[in-house]
């Protein structure tokens, strides 16, 4: 009975540490999307760059304006287009209802912000000031023209 408690226990204890460590994996997966995610916009955006000599321009909700002319805004999640070229089928979305993407731009350069969960990655961003929604974003992907 005593060796049937002490498996139990043994039992408990690594199950406990592998439900923290894949927690913590889940945590980093989800940020390593978000950065990879933010890179094929930036990419998008360059590509945009080529034909229009200029950065789109954001919205006051962090939306990239597409089409100036009618001041249309492609949403996250809905087509990354200028009404002639398609730049990117579809811009990524947060599966994190409390979270979003923020970008701004003054045609120059631009800002891509997102929030990152791991407390532990080294490309948080201490004291940014936007937000993306619910939370305040704490990692920032910048033109190459833009310090």
């Amino acid at each position: 009975m005593v060796e049937l408690l002490v498996v139990i226990a043994i039992i408990s204890v690594l199950s406990t540490l592998g439900v923290a460590n894949f927690r913590s994996s889940r945590l980093k997966a989800r940020d390593v999307e978000r950065k990879s995610n933010l890179v094929a916009v930036a990419k998008s955006l360059e590509a945009y760059v080529n034909d229009h000599s200029s950065y789109p321009l954001s919205s006051l909700e962090g939306l990239i304006l597409c089409q100036p002319a009618t001041n249309t805004t492609c949403s996250w999640g809905s087509a990354f287009t200028d009404g002639l070229s398609n730049y990117m089928t579809t811009l990524p979305a947060e599966e994190n209802p409390d979270h979003s993407y923020f970008y701004t731009s003054n045609g120059v350069t631009y800002t891509l912000y997102a929030y990152l969960e791991n407390p532990n990655d080294p490309a948080i961003i201490p004291g940014l000031t936007v937000s993306c929604g619910q939370t305040t974003c704490n990692y920032q992907l910048k033109s190459s023209n833009q310090l």
